[in-house]
């Protein structure tokens, strides 16, 4: 492994770690607005969403983490990317979820709002699943190839 390689993995390892320390603080910090606001609710979407958006990024940074650490060989486990890519989307939808039901009750309740909000995270949501599935390639040369596109 070269040293740009082995500099790369060190610091995605750093990162998810850091990112992780933050995500627990977050969670202790928070928690007793939690039990104060959540807990002993009746089941609806908006706490469902919550609780999808609180819990499902622990199961993403832990196995975010299990694949910068985990060496696959020369293939990656597309089974396991899938589950995570997953679970990331997951708790990204939940917190969009949330952020349109505080706009949509900041608003007043105007139906227009919600109208307007909801389409346009539908639109981004299905490009980004379009863009995420689709593979990219930038044709960028590797260290001492020459592009087929250069004079």
């Amino acid at each position: 492994m070269s040293a740009p390689d082995t500099f790369g993995l060190q610091l995605a390892k750093y990162t998810n770690v850091a990112a992780s320390a933050i995500l627990i603080y977050d969670y202790f910090v928070t928690l007793h607005f939690e039990v104060q606001w959540t807990w002993g609710q009746k089941w609806g979407i908006i706490r469902t969403a919550f609780t999808i958006s609180r819990y499902v990024p622990f199961a993403g940074a832990l196995m975010t983490s299990y694949s910068a650490v985990k060496i696959w060989g020369t293939q990656d486990c597309i089974p396991f990317n899938d589950a995570v890519n997953g679970l990331h989307f997951l708790g990204i939808i939940a917190s969009e979820v949330l952020l349109i039901a505080r706009v949509y009750a900041f608003s007043g309740n105007k139906r227009p709002y919600l109208i307007i909000l909801v389409s346009f995270s539908l639109a981004i949501l299905v490009t980004s699943v379009i863009l995420s599935a689709a593979p990219i390639n930038l044709n960028i040369p590797g260290p001492g190839e020459v592009s087929r596109h250069t004079p």
